[in-house]
């Protein structure tokens, strides 16, 4: 009977083996040296343990700005190693963060309805302007010098001259504008819209007249939000909160749109350049990892850096990745540095 139910056991283990490889087989396959990520440190960050938002790198001083959305300010740290610079205090409700380096200026957007202009020198601030209401997303056109804001609460984009300084147009687009980038090669910013109705947009802007160029309707997506240009400029990468997606379409011709899965709410994306990788970072705190080196959508693999890890942000030169955490292991606020294997 002993050997019996020896044999027995020995067949479920093989059962059991066999049913892991066929499950294992059928998982996405991290590209080789790249996945998992690893953990490179945990650095603590100032202030209270409320809410982070967008983040963005000035690779020349090698500074990362992160705005402390719930604590009033802008935190800027190392990208070498995470240590502080500066808190740069008293800006209510600070969301967006783009560096204009050939400007040597900061632009971070603040309820109700401002956008902080920063010396990215001295870290100092030199004025605030008008925008619409509870602005969000920024970015920054070089090649006329002006600066792009989501106007979230306002449905539109207010376009501002003069590096920020000079007249303000805004286009009213729908009932809510999520992330807006400049596209270089078309000479365009690109917002994502909430449309009033029909599906969400992403609308292509002129910068000069703040006229409307392109609506492409990104169908499947429902809250589109989160948005990156793809390195070959040939596609959007969109984060779709209401239903959890992320998409990907096509900025000319028949505008072809591919559709997946992200984790819960998706917000922010990042993208590394030199590996090829686009990270879509979640509410939930699932990180979902794309191939950008392949046709569609091809997820390669997923991450939970942390409680509420929202916003991501990637160092092009070490291929390191900033999650700021408002509740870190200790219940203070971090800075989570990851790295993908092998690099």
């Amino acid at each position: 009977m002993a050997g019996i139910r020896g044999r027995g056991r020995w067949l479920l283990g093989m059962l059991a083996l066999l049913a892991i490889c066929r499950g294992a087989s059928s998982a996405p396959t991290p590209a080789p040296g790249q996945l998992p990520l690893v953990l490179v440190a945990d650095v603590p960050l100032p202030g209270k343990a409320v809410r982070f938002d967008y983040q963005d790198i000035d690779s020349t001083k090698k500074r990362l700005f992160i705005a402390h959305m719930n604590d009033a300010s802008v935190v800027v740290v190392s990208t070498v190693d995470g240590s502080l610079i500066k808190v740069i205090p008293g800006i209510p409700t600070p969301r967006g963060v783009v560096i204009a380096e050939d400007a040597k200026r900061v632009f971070v957007t603040s309820s109700p309805s401002k956008l902080v202009i920063i010396d990215s020198d001295s870290l100092s601030e030199v004025g605030r302007v008008t925008t619409g209401r509870s602005p969000d997303g920024v970015a920054w056109d070089s090649l006329h010098r002006v600066v792009g804001v989501s106007d979230q609460g306002d449905g539109a984009l207010s376009v501002i001259a003069d590096s920020g300084t000079g007249a303000r147009k805004q286009l009213a687009l729908g009932n809510e504008t999520g992330n807006v980038v400049f596209d270089p090669a078309r000479a365009v910013f690109w917002v994502t819209v909430v449309a009033g109705a029909g599906p969400d947009q992403l609308v292509s802007v002129d910068p000069l007249t703040a006229k409307a160029v392109i609506r492409i309707p990104i169908s499947g997506c429902s809250g589109a939000h989160g948005l990156r240009i793809h390195p070959n400029e040939k596609s959007a990468l969109i984060a779709c909160e209401g239903n959890s997606k992320i998409a990907r379409v096509e900025l000319d011709g028949g505008h072809a749109l591919a559709l997946a899965p992200s984790g819960s709410d998706p917000d922010v994306l990042a993208i590394d350049v030199g590996l090829g990788l686009l990270y879509v970072a979640a509410e939930s705190g699932d990180l979902r990892v794309f191939d950008l080196a392949k046709a569609g959508l091809v997820t390669v693999g997923h991450e939970r850096p942390g409680p509420a890890s929202h916003s991501v942000a990637v160092d092009a030169a070490t291929h390191h990745i900033f999650f700021p955490l408002a509740v870190g292991p200790h219940g203070a606020p971090v800075l989570r540095i990851m790295r993908p294997a092998g690099t």
